[in-house]
């Protein structure tokens, strides 16, 4: 009986992970089409520059948060180290997921290697965070309290879930008036 219902789990499992390779493949595969469609084919580099330039740009802060001269002139400082290592992170993590893309679609999937390529995305993705925290306090200490505001309003876009606005307070996240109330916030 022990070896019976082990064989019953076992077949619940393989259906299971043969579910989610169907649907992982069938999502790529129409985001795939998506992107060619409407013509951002775009090179990794390339499409990281183009989404990110103005968003961390000095003009865009200056801009947003009235940054005073001397407030520009410590910006600058610590912008550009940070602008090169999210640039730099970000073209490793579109080369790795492209790596694995090719290992999937192999005729033999090598899974010590996907699982290689996984936990090194994960580390990039982490240390993607990383900078990006120490970014944002870096521009909370040069700000005022009315800049320190409008900044978190400006990265509470950038690190809350689609959908859901981020508050001060228990909780830290809300979701808009009709929208699903049982989903956990992620950053």
């Amino acid at each position: 009986m022990r070896t019976g219902s082990r064989y019953h789990w076992m077949i619940w499992a393989i259906i299971a992970l043969a579910l989610m390779n169907v649907t992982t493949f069938a999502t790529i595969l129409v985001n795939r089409g998506r992107t060619v469609k409407t013509g951002m084919l775009h090179l990794p580099e390339q499409a990281y520059s183009d989404r990110t330039s103005l968003r961390y740009s000095g003009r865009y802060f200056r801009d947003h948060l009235g940054l005073t001269r001397e407030q520009m002139s410590r910006f600058t400082e610590f912008n550009p180290v940070f602008r090169r290592n999210a640039r730099e992170i970000n073209i490793s993590l579109a080369e790795l997921r492209r790596q694995m893309m090719i290992e999937m679609s192999a005729e033999t999937s090598d899974t010590v290697k996907l699982n290689t390529i996984s936990d090194s995305i994960g580390r990039l993705h982490s240390r993607l965070k990383k900078i990006s925290w120490e970014y944002y306090l870096d521009l909370k200490n040069i700000c005022n309290k009315e800049q320190e505001a409008k900044l978190e309003e400006m990265f509470g876009s950038m690190f809350t879930p689609d959908g859901q606005e981020f508050r001060r307070g228990p909780g830290g996240f809300r979701n808009p008036p009709g929208r699903g109330q049982g989903r956990r916030p992620g950053i």
